[in-house]
C-alpha cells in the first residue's frame, strides 16, 4: 500500500506520484488520502487510468497531459471541476521489477473547484515542468532522484523522508483561487462531436508552444458542456466516452478515423469565443459575463418574451452603416411618455373637478368669454376688457310677459309644423300587388 499523506484544507495542489515501485509493481509511489475535501474517489478513478496508460513519444524526454477528472460527474458544474496536469516519463538507466529497462515515472499535481484560465494553466505548466526537471533531476541516469528512490524503496521507513523531500521540492507552484466561473460555451444538445481532434505541430516546436495552445483548449472546455477526457501529446490511446485532443508531431502525423478533425498548431485560433466555435462547434451563452440582474418595472410592464429581449446599446457614430436608408427601430424604451401621459391625465382631471364648481374663480387657462349679442369684436393684439359675468339662471314664477311670449312660440311652431305636413306627400295605403299568385277570374 502507497503511503499517504493529509493536506491542508486550503491546498492549491494534490500531488499524485506513480510508477515502479521496488519488489512490488507498478502502481502509486505516493498520493493524498481519499477522500478528503474536495477530492473525491470519483477523481482519483479517472486520475489513475490518465497515469496508467500515459507514454512519451521516442522524440520527446517526456509526455504532457491536461486531464478532465469530472467527466462522468451528474453534479460537475462547468469551471469547478477537477483538473490535472499530468508529466510522464521513462527513467533511463533503471529497471523495474520485473527486471525491464527503463521503467515509466508520472507526477501530476491536481487542482479542485479553482479559478482556472489559460493564462494561470501555462504558467502552472511551466514552473511544474522547471521544478520537474531542474530541482529535483528526476531522469537523471544514476543520479536522479528516481535512483535514489529505488535503493531505499523496499524500505517504507526510509522511503517516506525522501518521498517527502521530494514533494516540498514543489512548494510555491502558482497557486488559483477558488473557483467561480461558470457555464461560458455550449454545444447543442443534437451536434456530435468527434472521438479526437488532432493538433499538428513542428517536430522542433518548443514546448512552451504546445503548452500554451493546450491551455487555451482546456480553459474553454473548462466552462463548457463539453464532455473530454484529455489534452495530451503522447503516444497512449484515447480515452472513451469523451473528445481527447492529441497534439502529433508532423512527421508522426498517420491515418486518422473517419472524420477528426485535422488542425495546424498554428491555425488554432487566439480568442476564445473563435476556438470554440471552430474546434468544437460551440458558441458563448448569454449573459455569462455579467451577474444576472433583477426586473425593473419596464420588464414588468413590457410582458414574459419582451422583458428577455437583449437590449443593445447603439453603435458610435463612426461605426453606423452609411448604406443604410432607415436606421433600426431602438429596442430601449424611454418612461418619459408614460410620464407625460400620467401629468396629461391629472390636468384633465383637475379640469373636470374645476367645471362641476360653479363658484370657482376664473383662470388664466380658462376658455375666453363669449361675445355678447351687439359687442363688438376687439382687434388682434388688443387685450379685450373683462365682460361682466352672466346673471346665474333664476328659478322664479314666469311673468305675464313670459307667459305671452311662449304662447306665441307654441303657436308659431305648430303652424310651421302643418306647412311641412302639407307639402310632403302622403305615402299610399294600397297594398302592393302579389306577384305569383293564384288566378282571378
Amino acid at each position: 500500500m502507497a503511503p499517504t499523506y493529509k493536506a491542508p484544507s486550503d491546498v492549491a495542489w494534490y500531488h499524485f506520484l506513480h510508477g515502479n515501485v521496488p519488489g512490488h509493481q507498478i502502481d502509486f509511489i505516493h498520493h493524498p488520502e481519499v477522500p478528503q475535501g474536495p477530492l473525491s474517489r470519483q477523481h482519483f478513478g479517472h486520475l489513475a487510468r490518465l497515469l496508467k496508460y500515459i507514454e512519451p513519444r521516442t522524440t520527446s524526454d517526456c509526455a504532457f497531459a491536461i486531464g478532465n477528472l469530472s467527466r462522468d460527474d451528474t453534479q460537475h458544474e462547468p469551471g469547478r471541476g477537477g483538473v490535472a496536469l499530468i508529466f510522464g516519463l521513462r527513467i533511463r538507466g533503471a529497471r523495474d521489477h520485473a527486471g525491464r529497462q527503463d521503467p515509466p515515472f508520472s507526477h501530476a499535481i491536481v487542482a479542485i473547484e479553482r479559478d482556472l484560465d489559460a493564462a494561470f494553466v501555462q504558467r502552472a505548466a511551466l514552473e511544474f515542468r522547471a521544478r520537474l526537471f531542474e530541482c529535483t533531476a528526476v531522469t537523471a541516469e544514476g543520479s536522479g532522484w528516481y535512483h535514489t528512490y529505488a535503493r531505499r524503496g523496499e524500505d517504507p521507513a526510509a522511503a517516506l523522508p525522501l518521498l517527502q523531500a521530494y514533494q516540498a521540492s514543489f512548494e510555491g507552484l502558482p497557486a488559483a483561487g477558488p473557483g467561480t466561473r461558470s457555464l461560458r460555451w455550449a454545444v447543442a444538445e443534437e451536434v456530435k462531436l468527434p472521438g479526437r481532434i488532432v493538433i499538428v505541430h513542428d517536430d522542433d516546436s518548443p514546448f512552451e508552444e504546445i503548452a500554451g495552445c493546450a491551455a487555451r483548449i482546456a480553459a474553454v472546455l473548462y466552462r463548457s458542456n463539453i464532455k473530454w477526457t484529455a489534452l495530451s501529446n503522447g503516444r497512449e490511446s484515447d480515452l472513451p466516452n469523451g473528445v481527447t485532443i492529441r497534439f502529433l508531431p508532423a512527421s508522426e502525423v498517420g491515418p486518422q478515423p473517419s472524420g477528426t478533425p485535422v488542425f495546424p498548431l498554428e491555425r488554432v485560433p487566439l480568442d476564445e469565443d473563435e476556438l470554440a466555435r471552430e474546434l468544437f462547434g460551440a458558441t458563448p451563452v448569454r449573459g455569462h459575463d455579467e451577474p444576472e440582474r433583477g426586473r425593473g418595472w419596464r420588464d414588468q410592464y413590457r410582458g414574459p418574451t419582451e422583458a428577455l429581449l437583449v437590449e443593445e446599446e447603439p453603435a458610435p457614430p463612426d461605426k453606423v452603416d452609411p448604406c443604410a436608408e432607415m436606421p433600426l427601430p431602438s429596442a430601449k424604451r424611454w418612461p418619459w411618455a408614460g410620464l407625460g401621459a400620467v401629468v396629461a391625465l391629472g390636468c384633465f382631471g383637475l379640469y373636470l373637478l374645476r367645471g362641476t364648481n360653479p363658484g370657482a374663480e376664473s383662470v388664466a387657462e380658462s376658455p375666453a368669454p363669449l361675445l355678447t349679442p351687439g359687442a363688438d369684436a376687439a382687434p388682434l393684439g388688443v387685450a379685450r376688457p373683462a365682460a361682466p359675468p352672466l346673471p346665474s339662471p333664476s328659478f322664479a314664477a314666469p311673468t305675464p310677459q313670459h307667459k305671452a311670449g311662449a304662447s306665441v312660440a307654441e303657436q308659431e311652431g305648430a303652424s310651421s309644423n302643418k306647412q311641412a305636413k302639407a307639402r310632403s306627400p302622403k305615402a299610399s295605403r294600397k297594398p302592393p300587388p302579389v306577384v305569383g299568385g293564384p288566378p282571378r277570374f
